[in-house]
């Protein structure tokens, strides 16, 4: 029993996206090069009856040849079904089309392959291995330099015959047109030509496949982070893979709760309810934001973040106490807002330090960029002490311990308390506004 390819697989999308990249340039290339052949086969005949340049039929039959295949490579691309044995069926033929005409130049004209291959028809080997550059694969463009090469040198041992036959006043034109290591030369550059190529295809194909990735990441964050996270922070996780893999941190943990909410929320207008919420949350978030703290998620009404996991701060507990305090400041101006039959909106903030486990954290198709750990319920029951204390910001020890000592005379010591799912009492401090 065969397994189905799982499609969702992030190098499955990948590759999917380099295929549509790759069709878009072999489109272009594909409708330029057309043109090229498309100008010729018109201009070819033009010259034929006004200009009387006689010997023109077999090079406008390669116009017209380069010109179908162009439109197949094109029609193709347009389909997105340039890939594969496609590409190469495709495009190989374009390689050995040069060749080709010198071959049949060999049998069809006078002087054989040596009439046009000193002529504009040799610089096409050029054209066509720089057009498969853009199937983005190095070891293409190489074969097509290697086999451009060697058709124009074989081209050339069967022209040799006619080239020698050339004479002229300048014995150096003469040698440029009849010499083999001149042929050999040109033959060499062909097929760096081609390593050149297949180097900028694949350093295409490397920075294709980077873009692609870093606009899956950001997607990936965007879910994880919701729009309350600034650019900032994303671009960190972006640039960072070790910041998005799970690892233990030591960091300031903030909790905030809005007082009889539920209450006020079972008598008010539900559209009015949300549009008060929603300009809570905006100034809470820019007061996180502001002292460099990362919303970690929204729960009903309670806001949960963190200070010092994603972003580096000089003092993670100092910024945290001074987002709290302009929380609180923001809150009284909110409420000085307000309509008059509204209630004040009141708030409790806890703030705690310890190692917690960071990570995008869930199961394979949704995650949650989060921390877990004995410290963030430590940090979430010291907000629900909030309701039984004067005191709108209440903090642990350990975080008074890591603040400034002008920060840590502000705070006034409430004694040792027993908090839910705690063995050990938590020497709690509190902040009045």
């Amino acid at each position: 029993m065969t397994s189905t390819p799982d499609l969702t697989d992030p190098q499955l999308e990948l590759e999917r996206h380099l295929r549509r990249e790759t069709n878009a340039a072999l489109r272009a290339g594909g409708f330029w090069a057309g043109l090229l052949g498309l100008s010729s086969s018109l201009v070819l005949p033009v010259l034929t009856v006004f200009a009387r340049v006689d010997g023109l039929l077999l090079p406008n039959l390669l116009a017209v040849v380069a010109t179908i295949l162009c439109a197949i490579l094109y029609g193709l691309a347009r389909q997105e079904r340039v890939h594969g044995g496609v590409a190469y069926a495709v495009l190989l033929p374009l390689v050995l089309l040069p060749t080709a005409f010198f071959v049949a130049s060999h049998f069809l004209m006078p002087a054989g392959a040596a009439t046009f291959i000193t002529g504009p028809i040799s610089y096409l080997n050029y054209f066509v291995v720089v057009l498969t550059g853009f199937l983005f694969e190095f070891r293409f463009s190489a074969l097509a330099g290697l086999l451009a090469a060697l058709g124009y040198l074989a081209s050339y041992l069967l022209a040799r015959h006619g080239l020698g036959a050339i004479t002229g006043p300048d014995p150096t034109v003469v040698q440029d047109l009849q010499a083999a290591p001149i042929y050999a030369v040109k033959g060499l550059m062909l097929a760096f030509t081609g390593l050149l190529t297949g180097a900028l295809a694949a350093a295409t194909r490397r920075l294709v496949l980077k873009v692609q990735r870093e606009e899956r990441q950001r997607a990936s964050l965007d879910r994880l982070f919701g729009e309350y996270v600034s650019p900032a922070v994303k671009e960190k996780l972006l640039h960072d893979p070790a910041a998005q893999r799970g690892e233990r941190k030591r960091l300031v943990i903030l909790f905030s709760d809005i007082r009889g909410f539920t209450a006020w929320s079972e008598k008010s207008d539900p559209a009015r309810i949300v549009e008060r919420l929603n300009a809570y949350f905006d100034q809470m978030v820019d007061a996180i934001q502001v002292h460099g703290g990362v919303v970690d998620k929204f729960i009903g009404d309670a806001i949960m973040a963190t200070f010092g996991g994603v972003l580096p701060l000089a003092s993670p507990a100092a910024a945290a106490v001074a987002a709290a305090r302009e929380m609180r400041s923001r809150l009284a101006a909110l409420n000085a807002s307000r309509d008059p039959d509204e209630p004040l909106l009141q708030n409790g903030i806890g703030l705690h330090v310890g190692e917690v486990l960071q990570g995008a954290i869930g199961s394979r198709d949704r995650k949650n960029y989060t921390v877990i750990g004995d410290s963030v319920n430590t940090a979430a029951r010291l907000e629900g002490l909030t309701r039984d204390h004067p005191h709108a910001i209440l903090i642990s020890a350990e975080l008074r311990a890591e603040l400034p000592v002008e920060l840590q005379a502000i705070f006034a010591p409430l004694g040792r308390v027993k908090v839910k799912g705690r063995e050990a009492e938590v020497e709690v401090l509190g902040l009045a506004d």
